[in-house]
């Protein structure tokens, strides 16, 4: 079950990451697309590239539809899609999703208890003294 979880996720992943560094490098500023339109397009581009690479290493000259191959031609597009994206200036946006996400994931943190004015704290109890030893006589 765990597995199937994972292969999930996984697959998840593998679609909107090329997806939304391509979406970065064609629409690099914030204002191009929203967030969800942002990611419906990384989707679509994910699906794209995923299928496009696929036929290419699919080529019976090439003989290499395996999953190294595979996972290396998708590493090597998504570091040009990012480098471009980066010249491009949509590290912006990145930015900008980044903050909004900290932003969201810090309303899910409990809040921070607040300080008890000292004239309500309880008073504070002293520890109960010790009688100073005495010195067994010599």
């Amino acid at each position: 079950m765990l597995e199937l979880i994972l292969a999930g996720l996984l697959g998840a992943l593998v679609l909107i990451i090329p997806g939304f560094i391509l979406t970065l490098a064609v629409y690099p500023k914030v204002e191009s697309l929203d967030f969800w339109e942002r990611i419906a397009v990384s989707l679509g581009f994910g699906t794209l590239v995923i299928i496009y690479i696929g036929l290419v290493l699919a080529k019976p000259e090439y003989k290499a539809l395996r999953l190294a191959p595979f996972a290396g031609a998708l590493l090597i597009f998504c570091v040009i899609c990012g480098l471009v994206a980066y010249k491009r200036g949509g590290a912006d946006v990145v930015v900008t999703y980044k903050r909004a996400v900290m932003k969201w994931v810090g309303k899910l943190r409990p809040p921070k208890p607040k300080p008890v004015p000292p004239e309500e704290r309880p008073p504070e109890e002293k520890p109960p003294e010790k009688p100073p030893e005495e010195k067994p006589p010599e």
